[in-house]
């Protein structure tokens, strides 16, 4: 039997709170108007043993831990906790996922995800020891390529590479690999002397960490290296490169995002190879259906599992002449849609008229659609809505992360 509390800040928050348990399908909760430390006495006081947690912040912030910490020593094991509030700051979002906080979510939020956080994702052991949302896996390499031209597989290297450097402590590099027709520093207005070019058109020297240094440029919390500034063909690479430049990338980074050109070269397939989270990006129409079979099929023949794909849909909701269901092509491509991303041609166009990554705009749509991939790639959990199945496909865009992530000092 559920018992829920839910902790509100104001009294004018009574009829959303009864939602909440109206939503949770609990006739009787625990409502209490205060301060997570007034909660915690209460709890000690009158002897309550909740099983599930709602935590109303308010605009209050990282001043509320020890609090939160003192309400967790009067919870039971198991104890599930959500915290909602309308603070945007990382570092109370990273202090609340390592205390077990399955969830912040920004008011006003909805019943329904409320509910769905509460009763979905990791479980915890108790408020103030949880052992927390899974750490970022140690040297991850993710590889992410357009399953046809101008699906969009750069614009998510870079806001994806952007929200995992803003979004965990460890250090993030992002490899614009597209040799020829590379945007990231364009559309960051990033400058940089050196870049990939460097690092490969002098095979004789080796890469070391030291020219590795040399090689990166650095936008807020986010390594990059960049392609080349001018028009060129794409150099003859060895193969073999490809993982001597990432072992040389993991004696510096914890996580590593190249952003693939839309070619099918040995140091491309090699590049794949080398990944532990390859991720497809496509969109609902012919061309890329056709092209994701083929690439798909590609990466079958070099032994790429496809177990640990990442098939994603870009655009999701653009009204195509060849539109087709997900459905289908899942069928065609024999692969599962694991994502699926919001078209919002306004918000890129603004980041790239503002020399910005997407995630540093007003938070919308697409910004929260990047935020979950980025939680995905990381291992964290993904909470689905029923209203956000499309299709029997499900676009995994509930749990909100900060998608207008600040700067850490």
């Amino acid at each position: 039997m559920k018992k829920l509390l839910i902790v509100i800040s104001d009294r004018s928050l009574e009829a959303w709170a009864q939602s909440v348990a109206q939503a949770m399908h609990v006739t009787d909760p625990w409502i209490m108007i205060g301060s997570p430390l007034l909660a915690a006495e209460r709890l000690q006081q009158q002897g309550l043993e909740p099983s599930h947690i709602v935590l109303e912040l308010g605009a209050r912030g990282s001043e509320l831990l020890q609090e939160i910490d003192a309400l967790g020593e009067q919870c039971v094991s198991g104890t599930r906790v959500v915290a909602v509030g309308t603070t945007n700051d990382v570092h109370l979002y990273r202090a609340l996922m390592t205390r077990g906080v399955l969830d912040y979510l920004p008011m006003p939020a909805v019943a329904q995800d409320v509910a769905s956080a509460l009763e979905s994702g990791k479980k915890p052991t108790s408020v103030g020891r949880m052992s927390g949302p899974q750490e970022p896996a140690a040297k991850r390499v993710i590889a992410m390529m357009s399953a046809a031209s101008g699906d969009g597989a750069s614009t998510l290297a870079l806001n994806t590479a952007y929200t995992l450097s803003e979004l965990f402590e460890g250090r993030t590099v992002l490899v614009d690999m597209d040799y020829q027709f590379g945007m990231v520093a364009k559309n960051i207005n990033l400058q940089s002397q050196y870049g990939i070019r460097d690092l490969f058109e002098h095979p004789e020297r080796g890469i070391d960490a030291t020219l590795i240094r040399r090689m990166v440029a650095q936008y807020q919390h986010l390594h990059v290296i960049t392609a080349p500034p001018d028009l060129r063909f794409l150099p003859s690479l060895s193969a073999q490169a490809i993982p001597e430049l990432i072992a040389t990338l993991k004696q510096s980074y914890d996580t590593i995002v190249l952003d693939l050109p839309h070619v099918w070269l040995p140091w491309v397939a090699a590049a794949c190879q080398a990944a532990t989270h390859p991720v497809l990006v496509a969109q609902l129409w012919l061309k890329s259906a056709t092209h994701s079979t083929r690439i798909l099929k590609a990466w079958r023949d070099h032994q790429i599992a496809m177990d640990q794909v990442t098939l994603v849909i870009n655009r999701s909701g653009a009204k195509f002449k060849e539109a087709i269901a997900p459905r289908d092509f899942e069928h065609v491509c024999g692969i599962t849609i694991k994502h699926m991303v919001a078209n919002d041609i306004r918000a890129v166009v603004q980041a790239e008229g503002e020399a910005k990554t997407i995630m540093e705009l007003p938070p919308g749509k697409l910004s929260q659609d990047i935020g979950q991939l980025a939680r995905m790639l990381a291992g964290m959990d993904i909470v689905p809505s029923a209203e956000e199945k499309s299709d029997g496909v499900v676009k995994p865009g509930l749990m909100q992360v900060f998608t207008r992530l600040t700067r850490r000092d």
